[in-house]
């Protein structure tokens, strides 16, 4: 799905009116029907829950009168207000402003409509959509204000109020929606920071726009969403075993960080591999209390608890049994695991995942030993690290950031974070659409690194694979969040429901 401008959006829209014939008010009726399926879909809602819709002068506000026309034909009554002068609606929004009753607020009416809100169990704003392009003040801004300190849950139609479509920037003030329900597809301002805290949780629903003209419009990115991953888990042949299932190698772990390479094991079991080996240095190896015994173990000469240079001739010698081979979580950065990365790095072959300590700028001597074609998923203070930039500076361009670099490198790159980039040897760019603050937890990398390991040794392309593991990696994030809360996530409660996420898909 692409990710495409405010711009581009609202002339989809005009060519697919004007030119194709494509009404008007069905766009409106198809728009107010996605807010509906995703509002009585939400655990917040009931038949009998006090429901407020803020409208605004503009389309956007006829988006929520013809919600409200929905809901009241279900014989859900809401409250509506209305933001602007109904002599200057248009058409289409006027014929469902018609259809419902409405409360006007005007400049005096904002501490009657601060009330109002107090009551309200669902608020829902439908006052500026993608159009907006000014500073909001006055009275939009006092009332975007009173509905920020309603306690509802709170549903932005299109776009929260007060957000630029364009960059996510904030026009002076803006709604902090708890969902966003946009249409057709992702704008570049729904996902770009500051607009992370005003969106909330971004669905994205198709409302008949001209699909042959959606296909002409260039995008610098594209959405990652189950749709795109979905179809590459297949059934398995009844007669396969562990063998054509896949063979992963995971080289992680030393001394004092042992429960890595576990959790990245643990994680390519649970996405399907057949046979992963563990290899890990000795002393660490004797520390380890074994929870997965299905985990073969392979220790390996260390150096004071991490890996070292007599450990490097193993792994070369070990390396070509295996479809697929992760390295670096909880390595450690000592000088002695930087010369075992020396070692091994230029004469790995095969889908190779690095990450973590794997990326660590000393480890790379005088220049940067990234093999081409690699699977690289460092995190923004890793990133920073690794190309000497601040981590200020990335956040200022992460797109061209994350393309140059994979470009340059001929790799993989998988920049992690609220909203990850992956850019690929190409320059392609994707952006995921999952995961959530509940990720921000110990090992949570190392689960990707297994998920991505795991999908590789199964014979999942590089492309199939990076895709698929990071938009998994994030749903198993929100689905656990969503059944106990964005606090107190562990990296092990990720990978316990691997399977179910990947059986729903298949069955």
């Amino acid at each position: 799905m692409k990710i495409l401008s405010a711009a581009q959006v609202l002339r989809l829209d005009r060519l697919s009116i004007k030119k194709h014939g494509i009404a008007a008010r069905d766009l409106m009726r198809r728009a107010a029907e996605a807010c509906y399926r995703h509002l009585t879909a939400s655990p917040h809602w009931n038949s009998a829950a006090s429901t407020a819709i803020v409208c605004g002068p503009g389309n956007n506000g006829g988006d929520g009168f013809a919600l409200a026309a929905r809901l009241e034909a279900e014989g859900h009554r809401s409250r509506i207000f209305f933001l602007g002068d109904p002599e200057k609606l248009s058409a289409e929004a006027k014929f469902f402003y018609e259809q419902v009753r409405v409360t006007r607020i005007q400049k005096d009416d904002i501490a009657l409509f601060r009330r109002a809100l107090n009551a309200a169990e669902i608020l829902v704003d439908a006052l500026f959509g993608i159009g907006l392009n000014r500073p909001l003040g006055g009275i939009y801004a006092q009332a975007i204000a009173a509905m920020n300190r309603s306690r509802a849950f709170k549903l932005a139609v299109d776009m929260p109020s007060g957000i630029s479509a364009e960059d996510g920037t904030v026009l002076g003030t803006a709604f902090r929606a708890d969902l966003t329900v946009t249409f057709e597809t992702p704008k570049w301002g729904q996902i770009l920071p500051p607009a992370w805290d005003y969106v909330g949780e971004l669905r994205v629903e198709s409302i008949g726009l001209n699909a042959g003209e959606l296909r002409k419009l260039s995008s610098r990115a594209e959405w990652i969403d189950e749709a795109m991953v979905r179809k590459y888990f297949q059934r398995r042949p009844r007669g396969t075993h562990k063998g054509r299932a896949g063979r992963a190698l995971v080289v992680a772990g030393s001394r004092g960080m042992p429960g890595a390479g576990y959790l990245s094991s643990l994680a390519a079991l649970r996405v399907g591999a057949g046979l992963v080996t563990w290899m890990l240095p000795e002393d660490a190896y004797r520390k380890i209390d074994l929870q997965v015994p299905e985990v073969i173990l392979a220790p390996a000469p260390s150096v004071a608890g991490t890996f070292g240079p007599k450990a490097a001739s193993l792994l070369l010698k070990k390396s070509k049994r295996f479809q697929s081979i992760a390295l670096g979580p909880g390595l450690g950065r000592s000088e002695s695991v930087h010369e075992f990365l020396r070692a091994v790095l230029p004469r790995l072959r095969g889908p190779l995942v690095m990450d973590a300590d794997a990326l660590d700028p000393p480890a790379q001597g005088e220049k940067i030993l990234i093999p081409r074609g690699a699977i690289l998923t460092p995190h923004l203070k890793e990133m920073a690290r690794l190309i000497g930039m601040s981590v200020a500076r990335i956040l200022e361009k992460p797109f061209a950031v994350a393309r140059s670099f994979a470009r340059r490198h001929r790799v993989w790159l998988l920049l992690k974070g609220y909203r990850s980039i992956l850019a690929s040897p190409e320059g392609k760019l994707f952006v995921n659409s999952t995961g959530g603050p509940n990720l921000a937890t110990a090992g949570s990398g190392d689960v990707l690194t297994g998920i991505l390991v795991g999908l590789l040794a199964q014979g999942f392309s590089k492309k199939e694979a990076v895709l698929s593991a990071v938009f998994l990696h994030g749903l198993a994030g929100d689905r656990w969040a969503r059944l106990h809360g964005d606090r107190g996530t562990i990296a092990s409660d990720l990978v316990k429901i691997l399977p179910e996420l990947i059986g729903e898909w298949i069955l």
